[in-house]
């Protein structure tokens, strides 16, 4: 656009502001509307069609792709590359908001191609960025990866902040996607500080959502209330009903994990009327899929499955990681309406929807590529290093001509800091290459961890399934035991890889996630069990946890089995107590209940596959074991010499 057009537009504007004692402009939308229908200049009647549908193209996005469709037809220079590709993005942001994925992928591969002959590196990261963010969502890891570190790479180099802060922001949405939490949670804090630098209210507020989701899937509710508390400070400067979406919905997740399930349904109810206002169909089928979920925890299945199979009805966006999540809760909210078929039939399609994400070969490329932009990066770092050291060079050769001593002593000076400098470069090199090899150490020994809880879990739902077919009482009985004492080792990898601390496991959770699984495989009635748990402040590690695991499940169960009170109302209580002495651990198990009193101490053929399991790792151990049967059941074990972190 010339200088004589922006003139005439900036005139047409001053015109309308001095008019407004008649006709007041309510907003920056109808100014513009007022000046394309007013304007007598193709010029400046196409540069405001530009700016209102790239306005439009959250707030109101069908109506910025007809914006970008009469661009197209009767005002764009299909031979200027800026013009096309300046509509091209609003053809592509429209349908991306309107969850149509597949074709805003067709419009920002068209600009990526484009930018990438007319050596445009902006435009490219400005696609690439986007292309990376849609291909994340519809689950598509590797190509998301490719596309976002091309982005950074670029604006590495040449960006502004606005931009570092906005991929920032994109690969830390990626890193989650990945169950990356930690990475994921340390580029949303980067991110945030550098879009309150910015003061940019839609950045904070992005951050701040995705930090309080991050905080709440780490069971840090405090510090979630707070970042989603913040968000809703920011939606008053940035206030549209997408935004709005995301903080009920994501408000809703954190009531789940608190347990206030009515204020969590709440939350994902006002997240779904938001939603089925807008375009968003990838949105739409997220509230969906919270309120399936929140529904199922509250007995409503039947409702719960109508949202989670009209997720399936959208196509426009072909989002993998909505499958999976539907597939998965589909499964179990059929499995609690006692349709065992459909639970399985189900819950297959999970587990090949989320093979095809996760797959082991996928993985392997996402961290191989991750290894090679982080090289990258510090071989940039050290290029820059040794071109200023150029310099610093060729200025000490200019001063040798002047003074001979002067030459020969910085010579000299020159000479020893080469070789500290080598030196210095060749520790820290080893010391990189040592700190990122513990990095991988630590992320494969997680994602095997996550592996092997998942299988586990995986044997514990089919043994879960298969129980439900099993007529015989003790068959039934044995199934549901080995279903428990897998779920003990699921549970126990489940804290090692979600911890902060891969080694070690906080023993006062493991035991309160334990005990809650064994109960619950148990009765549905938990309102008449009390439990007493006291473990706080242990940690120990995997090998010396998980025959302590075992003990207590059998114990439990034991309790739980026969335990009998001497009356209906009373409640049984189950009390579970680890504590440390000077160079031993005391296991100490009580019920109230005239139960079945285990002995472990005499070697009786009649004893119970459970009995002989406990005895087993009391052996193990190298442990001492005492019963009292007075007054309820007691079960203490003395167990020498465990290794924990206090």
């Amino acid at each position: 656009m010339n200088q004589k057009n922006l003139f005439l537009l900036f005139l047409l504007f001053c015109a309308l502001y001095s008019s407004a004692q008649d006709a007041p402009i309510d907003s920056y939308q109808d100014s513009l509307q007022t000046v394309i229908g007013k304007t007598k200049s193709k010029a400046v009647k196409k540069e405001s069609l530009f700016l209102l549908g790239e306005y439009l193209v959250q707030r109101d996005p069908p109506k910025a792709e007809k914006i970008a469709n009469d661009l197209k037809r009767n005002y764009i220079n299909t031979n200027s590359y800026q013009e096309v590709i300046r509509n091209q993005f609003i053809f592509g942001a429209s349908h991306r908001w309107q969850g149509d994925y597949k074709t805003a992928l067709t419009y920002y591969n068209q600009i990526h191609t484009a930018s990438i002959k007319n050596k445009d590196s902006i435009t490219t990261a400005k696609s690439a960025q986007f292309m990376g963010s849609i291909n994340m969502f519809m689950g598509n890891n590797v190509a998301a990866q490719n596309y976002l570190i091309e982005a950074s790479r670029i604006y590495d180099k040449i960006g502004t902040t606005e931009q570092k802060a906005s991929v920032l922001n994109s690969l830390a949405g990626f890193y989650l996607n990945i169950d990356q939490i930690e990475n994921g949670k340390k580029s949303y804090l980067k991110a945030l500080e550098q879009f309150k630098v910015l003061n940019d209210s839609a950045g904070i507020a992005s951050a701040t959502a995705n930090l309080g989701f991050i905080y709440t899937e780490l069971n840090d509710f405090k510090k979630a209330e707070y970042y989603l508390m913040e968000q809703k400070k920011h939606l008053k400067v940035f206030p549209t009903l997408r935004e709005l979406g995301f903080h009920h919905d994501f408000l809703g997740l954190l009531r789940q994990k608190q347990g206030r399930l009515q204020d969590a349904y709440q939350e994902h109810l006002k997240a779904l009327q938001i939603r089925e206002k807008l375009s968003s169909t990838y949105n739409l089928c997220e509230s969906k899929l919270n309120m399936g979920e929140i529904l199922i925890k509250l007995n409503r299945n039947q409702e719960a499955i109508k949202h989670l199979e009209e997720v399936f009805n959208f196509k426009e966006h072909e989002s993998l990681n909505q499958q999976q999540w539907a597939y998965e809760l589909l499964a179990k909210a059929y499995e609690n309406l006692g349709d065992y078929k459909a639970s399985l039939t189900n819950f297959k399609k999970y587990k090949v929807v989320n093979d095809s994400i996760y797959s082991e070969k996928s993985l392997e490329i996402i961290a191989e590529k991750e290894a090679q932009y982080n090289q990258q990066k510090k071989d940039n770092e050290i290029q820059l290093l040794n071109k200023e050291k150029e310099i610093s060079k060729q200025k000490l050769n200019y001063s040798k001509s002047i003074l001979i001593f002067i030459v020969i002593s910085l010579g000299v000076i020159l000479i020893i800091l080469y070789v500290v400098n080598a030196l210095y470069k060749k520790v820290k090199s080893k010391n990189i290459q040592i700190e990122n090899a513990l990095k991988d150490r630590e992320l494969l020994v997680q994602e095997t961890h996550h592996r092997v809880k998942n299988n586990l879990q995986m044997i514990s739902s089919l043994l879960n399934l298969q129980s439900k077919y099993v007529e015989d009482t003790k068959a039934f009985e044995a199934l549901q035991n080995g279903r428990n004492r897998v779920e003990s080792i699921a549970i126990l990898h489940k804290h090692l890889y979600a911890g902060e601390n891969l080694n070690l496991v906080n023993v006062q959770d493991y035991f309160e996630n334990l005990t809650e699984s064994i109960i619950n495989s148990y009765t549905k009635n938990t309102s008449q069990i009390q439990l007493d748990i006291q473990a706080k402040n242990i940690l120990l590690d995997i090998e010396s946890l998980i025959p302590i695991g075992f003990i207590v499940n059998e114990l439990v169960t034991n309790s739980l089995k026969h335990a009998v009170l001497e009356a209906t109302t009373e409640k049984l209580e189950i009390g579970i107590n680890l504590t440390k002495k000077t160079n031993q651990h005391v296991l100490l198990v009580t019920d109230n209940g005239k139960g079945y009193c285990v002995d472990v101490t005499e070697d009786n053929k009649e004893i119970t596959f459970g009995t002989r399991l406990i005895q087993s790792f009391v052996q193990k151990l190298n442990a001492t074991f005492k019963t009292n049967c007075e007054n309820g059941t007691s079960v203490e074990i003395i167990i020498p010499i465990l290794t924990d972190t206090n």
